[in-house]
């Protein structure tokens, strides 16, 4: 019975080890699958940061700073460096320290050997000094034709580059329009993409015209983040949609557009440039003729004075780029580029600006410039009649639309101002409006309204046209133009 006992008692003890390392082995299995699980929540999760990290890094181009190059260290970039002959390298062979062999017991008992001895030793001592003096003489020669070519390299290579820094203090447009593009390339982003910048210069009007090969949409990732799917066991890419990603590549351009400006502008310690005209294109494929091209998406104008004023950490890109550098984007629905005329062009082989035949509206005739206008509503379609110089009553133009629905008679008055409309010239061109028999009235003026107009014009049935407006209506209708205060 004991015995029995005791293997009873043996197997009970046996089966609950059993059970136990049963239930460990559970736990430990349940362990596992969960660590596995947030081993791959995790994973996802980096992917995500990275993206994050990356997008991030591409909203702070608009930050990025130029290696700073002087125009000396410009000029040498590209100067030869001194090539001694081969033969001036290799210096002398120094002669063999002197090696006189010692006396032996005859020549130091006996004279007549002693003086042979005495007379080698003199021999030998003369052949040595005059060898010595022989690599001398030839060492110090070499020494002295690599000076005197170092000296001369020096000379040449100081008076070339005077001459050149001379050049551009007096804005030669071949080695500004050089060391503008070598400051672009020099710009450190914190994401890389290929550059190929081209830039002219026009000396009469201080001009610099940048010609910058854009990076496509391809710089910005198709994918938002990743996500891990539990019951798949897969890590799933979460995809941009077309618009956000468009939006992203948009503020990509705009930052490098206004980032490039910037550097140039704050590298300019000659004063050699008053305007920027920034052009930026990609490279795309023609789907009509399966052609390659090379299409304009974006073309910005600024003056120093002005660029100086703007505060790059507060502006709306968009905004500053249209209204206040004249900019030439066009966006469509999906926030995709299209195709624009850029305001001037440069030469990429004379580095020069190829004039674009673009009118500066604030130095046009105050009476070419209302003539200009009719010419931009007649290309709208409107049936436009011109008033007389002088003497028009306040009314530059008339519009008549011949739709039975929306058509009717339309008044515009047109001006050339520099400085901000206020409501004063505004109420005028209300009396003038409220006593004709006009529907409508539009007052057109190269610069802006205050807020204080914009409402009275909206209450009074006056449509307003601001500069930026304008230029775009002018450069939409086939008449390239621009608004630059100098």
């Amino acid at each position: 019975m004991a015995k029995k006992g005791v293997a009873n008692f043996s197997n009970q003890v046996a089966k609950q080890l059993i059970k136990e390392q049963k239930k460990k082995m559970k736990e430990l299995e349940k362990q596992q699958k969960e660590q596995y699980i947030n081993d791959r929540h995790e994973e996802a999760s980096i992917l995500t940061n990275n993206i994050d990290i990356y997008i991030k890094n591409l909203n702070n181009i608009i930050n990025s700073k130029c290696r700073e190059i002087s125009i000396e260290d410009f000029i040498k970039k590209d100067l030869q460096e001194l090539k001694l002959p081969e033969e001036l390298l290799v210096p002398y062979t120094k002669p063999s320290e002197l090696n006189i062999r010692k006396s032996n017991i005859i020549e130091k008992l006996f004279e007549v050997p002693k003086q042979k001895y005495n007379l080698y030793v003199k021999e030998e001592k003369e052949r040595y000094e005059k060898e010595y003096n022989i690599y001398e003489e030839n060492e110090a020669n070499r020494k002295s034709k690599i000076e005197s070519l170092i000296k001369v390299h020096e000379l040449q290579t100081n008076e070339i580059i005077n001459t050149k820094k001379e050049l551009y203090k007096n804005r030669d447009a071949s080695i500004i329009s050089s060391y503008k593009a070598e400051l672009l390339n020099k710009i450190e982003y914190p994401v890389e993409f290929k550059r190929c910048i081209n830039t002219g210069y026009c000396k009469d009007s201080n001009k610099l015209v940048i010609d910058y090969l854009l990076p496509d949409i391809q710089i910005v990732p198709d994918k938002t983040g990743y996500e891990y799917k539990k019951t798949k066991d897969e890590i799933k890419a979460i995809t941009m949609s077309v618009k956000d990603r468009n939006s992203i590549y948009n503020q990509v351009v705009f930052s490098i557009a206004l980032n490039s400006i910037s550097n140039v502008f704050n590298q300019d310690i000659h004063n050699n440039i008053d305007t920027i005209v920034f052009n930026g294109y990609i490279k795309d494929i023609d789907s009509s003729t399966g052609q390659d091209i090379n299409p304009y998406i974006i073309s910005v104008m600024v003056d120093k004075n002005i660029f100086n004023s703007i505060d790059m950490s507060r502006i709306d890109k968009l905004k500053c780029l249209k209204q206040t550098m004249q900019g030439r984007i066009d966006i469509g629905s999906n926030l995709c580029f299209k195709e624009i005329t850029p305001i001037a062009k440069c030469d990429y082989l004379n580095k020069s600006v190829i004039s674009s035949e673009s009118i500066n509206l604030l130095e046009v005739d105050p009476f070419a410039l209302e003539s200009l206008v009719c010419t931009l509503f007649r290309n709208m379609g409107y049936e436009v009649i011109e008033t007389k110089k002088t003497n028009d009553g306040g009314i530059d133009c008339e519009l008549y639309n011949n739709d039975p629905i929306m058509g009717g008679k339309v008044i515009g008055q047109v001006k050339r101002y520099k400085n901000n409309i206020d409501i004063p010239k505004l109420r005028e061109f209300e009396s003038v409006l409220r006593n004709s028999d006009a529907m409508k009235g539009i007052f057109i003026s190269t610069s802006n309204f205050s807020s204080q107009c914009e409402k009275f014009a909206s209450e009074n049935n006056i449509s307003l046209i601001n500069g930026s407006l304008l230029v775009d209506y002018f450069n939409r209708y086939g008449i390239n133009s621009y608004i630059l205060h100098k």
